[in-house]
């Protein structure tokens, strides 16, 4: 007996054409195209049915173009997919999946995948509107979410205000007739923008009033009920404000805009209770005192006169009672030493071991904290002296690292962290918790107001008694092909500049790009003399991370 066939394999693409070969003909829009049957039935068991079973010897492709076709069957042909480009993907794509040919299914969602991950706040509408159209085809077409869940993991790689940008332009309510504005781009709008949903209420506003404000039409009613409201009044009350004003003079009110009412106010209760509930099992959680643990944001303390000393600081860290462990120490220390610009001196690693050593409860800092910690090249010694010494620092093989999630684009890392109610679920890389499910949440800032922001963690499970471990966290910002670890533990809280420019969290300055949905000063935890500022360009990436504190 014959071997079976493994698929995807090369047939060889000379074959292609061949008069004697093809015996299945591809009815096209005006010319036929031949293939062979047994090639194609060995790739697809749709057309293996279709000509084995009912005995068909041609096959109706007029939803295809020819250049799809011919990269469908080169594909079955060769194994591979060398034709496949921009301009006959969809075709291409839409064909494997009509004739299940498994592997090339999974080849062109790779194609797609690798074409979305070079989107970033650089590329332009038509690199963005390429990724979005596929996504909303693959919706309508083949019944599919999965190009778009791969899409909105991907924009948080693109900044806030360039996605706005691209849905103003790609989505633009009144100037769009209903065929073409279908329910499956208002979805992809929605989920492009995440929790910017003002960005939609400001298209949707602009059209109602365009329209007189005489009665709502089928997309404005389906984004009305799809669109998450509490989220726009938590990022611009005033234009809440505003699309309730605009509903409130429409002349014409029908059943429709009835039910889409009733539907609003079911979410909105759903949604109250829901989040009445988790108060209630929060406050549960805070009255065991075992289940969340609030991360501290302390101020940054600043020696500003000219005489700074590097063994008088270590001293006051080493006896302030806000220090209680080694990262705490080793944070205000490299801070202090990076804003006076003395951390080139070699000989503060033997100070640091004379006075922590009667800090035996202190934990050692994780290798990679202190090999990756910023502006590293001017410490070098330092930080080897550091490193060298097994009672303050782990060894290179130890890891106690927690990703919380992976990197994204900076106004990404402010969106998820500072600007929005956020839970983490993560696992912490000791035996001593295997099993155990443990979640960050962060509270986002309310108004203008810093001090609203809070993050706690703790252990998922209400019924675990055990207190959770103490954890440091820390910023990871990528620069091109390195990596630096940030701290957070003296930055305080994270405040806005006056200008709207940028975002400064202590030392730490996210910048350039515009910041035009809250108006923001500094709180009682914004800079005051830090001299020294680490930079987030737009084209870095950042992700919050944590280490264990044994």
């Amino acid at each position: 007996m014959a071997p079976k066939i493994c698929v995807p394999a090369d047939f060889g693409k000379h074959h292609i054409g061949a008069p004697s070969h093809g015996n299945l003909r591809f009815n096209l829009q005006g010319v036929k195209v031949y293939a062979n049957s047994i090639i194609l039935s060995l790739n697809s068991p749709v057309i293996e049915n279709l000509t084995t079973s009912l005995q068909l010897t041609s096959l109706d492709a007029e939803d295809f173009s020819r250049e799809a076709v011919d990269c469908f069957i080169e594909a079955t042909y060769t194994g591979e997919i060398e034709a496949l480009n921009l301009g006959n993907f969809r075709h291409v794509n839409k064909m494997s999946q009509v004739f299940n040919v498994s592997w090339l299914i999974a080849r062109c969602e790779e194609y797609f995948v690798s074409y979305v991950k070079t989107l970033n706040s650089e590329s332009s509408y038509s690199d963005m509107l390429f990724a979005v159209e596929e996504a909303v085809y693959s919706m309508s077409a083949m019944k599919s979410r999965n190009f778009l869940d791969i899409l909105v993991d991907r924009m948080s790689f693109v900044s806030v205000y360039n996605r706005a940008n691209f849905i103003k332009r790609y989505i633009n309510l009144f100037d769009l007739p209903q065929a073409h504005l279908s329910r499956h781009r208002i979805d992809a709008c929605i989920a492009v923008v995440k929790s910017d949903v003002h960005v939609l209420i400001e298209l949707l506003i602009l059209h109602l009033e365009k329209q007189g404000n005489i009665c709502l039409d089928e997309n404005t009613r389906y984004l009305l009920k799809n669109v998450d409201l509490s989220s726009c009044y938590d990022r611009n009350s005033d234009l809440h404000t505003k699309l309730y004003s605009v509903l409130g003079n429409l002349q014409c009110v029908g059943k429709d805009d009835f039910q889409l009412l009733l539907s609003i106010t079911k979410q909105l209760t759903s949604r109250s209770v829901i989040q009445e509930d988790d108060m209630k099992s929060s406050y549960v959680a805070h009255s065991s005192k075992s289940r969340f643990v609030p991360v501290q944001f302390l101020q940054s303390f600043l020696f500003t006169n000219d005489k700074f000393n590097s063994e008088d600081f270590i001293k006051y860290l080493a006896t302030n009672d806000d220090v209680h462990d080694f990262y705490m120490f080793f944070d205000g220390l490299w801070f202090q030493l990076f804003q006076a610009n003395q951390i080139s001196s070699n000989s503060i690693a033997s100070k640091i071991q004379s006075f922590v050593r009667g800090k035996q409860e202190w934990a050692k800092l994780d290798f990679e904290y202190v090999e990756c910690i910023y502006d590293t090249e001017k410490a070098s010694g330092f930080l080897s002296d550091l490193r060298l010494c097994g009672k303050l620092v782990t060894s290179k093989k130890f890891s106690s690292k927690i990703i919380f999630f992976d990197f994204v684009a900076p106004d990404g890392f402010v969106e998820a962290v500072f600007l929005q109610n956020s839970c983490f679920k993560f696992q912490i890389p000791n035996p001593e918790y295997a099993g155990k499910q443990f979640v960050l949440k962060t509270t986002a800032m309310i108004g203008d107001n810093p001090d609203t922001f809070h993050m706690k963690y703790g252990l998922l499970n209400p019924n675990c008694a055990r207190f959770p471990p103490k954890l440091h966290f820390a910023l990871e910002a990528k620069f091109g092909s390195s990596s630096r670890i940030l701290p957070i533990s003296w930055n305080g809280k994270p405040t806005c500049d006056k200008t709207k420019t940028y975002w400064n969290w202590g030392y730490i300055k996210f910048h350039n790009w515009e910041l035009n949905r809250l108006d923001m000063r500094y709180g009682s935890a914004g800079p005051r003399n830090i001299k020294h500022f680490i930079s987030i360009l737009e084209d870095s990436q950042c992700r919050l991370i944590a280490f264990l504190v044994f």
